[in-house]
C-alpha cells in the first residue's frame, strides 16, 4: 500500500510540474522503474554480524516509478524506489527497507527522433528503515497489549543528490529508459524510533553508492 501511495504521489508531482512549466507543445511520459542499488551499508552489516544476524548485502533490487514532462530539451520530473531484505537470527529477525524519492530535472540531448541521452541531477531523500522483531512464536492478544515491545522500528533519513545519465530508446508508443548514476549523501542523517525519539549509539552509515535502473515509459516520445 505504501509503495502504491508513493508511486501515485510521484506521478502527480511530475504531471503537475509539467502542466505548470510546460503549458503547450511539450511532452510527458512515465512508468515503472526497476533499479539495482549499491549503497555502502558496511557499518550496519558489522552491527548485524556482531549480534548473530547475517551480513547485509549491499546490492538491493528495488521497484518504483517516475514521470517527466518537458518542452524542447528541458525535462522536469520525479521518481522514487523501494526495496526490502529480511535477516533472521537465533533470537530475532530484521526487515530492512531502503527507499528514496527525488525531484529530477534534466536536459534531453536528441540524437535521432525520440532517441537520446539525458544528464540529470536528482535532489531528494533516501531512507533506511529497520523493523526488528523478537522470535517468540505465537502469542496471545492480551499479552501483546501488556507487552507491545516485541516489534521495534527505527528509521534513518538523509538528504541525497543523485547525478545520473539516462539513455532513452523509443519503441512505438513506449520507450525504454536505461539509467546509471551515483547516490551521494553528503550530510549525516539521524536514527529515530517510530515514536520520534532518538536512537542512541546507532551506527553512522553513509548510504552513498552507485545505482543502475531500467524503466518502461508510456507517453509522448
Amino acid at each position: 500500500m505504501k509503495k502504491a501511495v508513493l508511486l501515485v504521489a510521484i506521478l502527480a508531482v511530475a504531471v503537475f510540474a509539467e502542466k505548470i512549466v510546460f503549458r503547450a507543445e511539450g511532452r510527458v511520459n512515465g512508468g515503472f522503474i526497476l533499479s539495482y542499488m549499491m549503497p555502502d551499508l558496511s557499518k550496519l552489516s558489522s552491527e548485524f554480524t556482531a549480534h548473530g544476524l547475517p551480513a547485509v548485502d549491499d546490492d538491493i533490487v528495488t521497484c518504483g516509478g517516475g514521470a517527466w514532462g518537458g518542452k524542447k530539451n528541458l525535462m522536469i520530473g520525479a521518481w522514487g524506489f523501494s526495496g526490502s531484505q529480511k535477516f533472521d537470527g537465533d533470537s530475532g529477525s530484521v526487515k530492512l527497507n531502503y527507499s528514496g524519492v527525488f525531484f529530477d530535472p534534466g536536459y534531453f540531448i536528441k540524437i535521432y527522433k525520440g532517441f537520446g541521452i539525458v544528464p540529470s541531477l536528482g535532489l531528494g531523500m533516501t531512507r533506511l528503515r529497520l523493523e526488528m522483531r523478537e522470535i517468540l512464536g505465537d502469542v496471545d492478544f492480551d499479552s501483546l497489549l501488556l507487552d507491545p515491545s516485541r516489534i521495534s522500528e527505527a528509521t534513518y533519513r538523509t538528504f541525497t543528490a543523485a547525478p545520473a545519465l539516462s539513455i532513452n530508446i523509443p519503441i512505438e508508443f513506449i520507450s525504454i529508459q536505461i539509467k546509471g548514476g551515483y547516490m551521494w549523501s553528503p550530510l549525516s542523517g539521524k536514527w529515530r524510533m517510530e515514536d520520534g525519539s532518538d536512537l542512541r549509539d546507532a551506527p553512522e552509515i553513509d548510504p552513498s553508492g552507485v545505482f543502475a535502473s531500467a524503466g518502461l515509459m508510456l507517453g509522448d516520445q
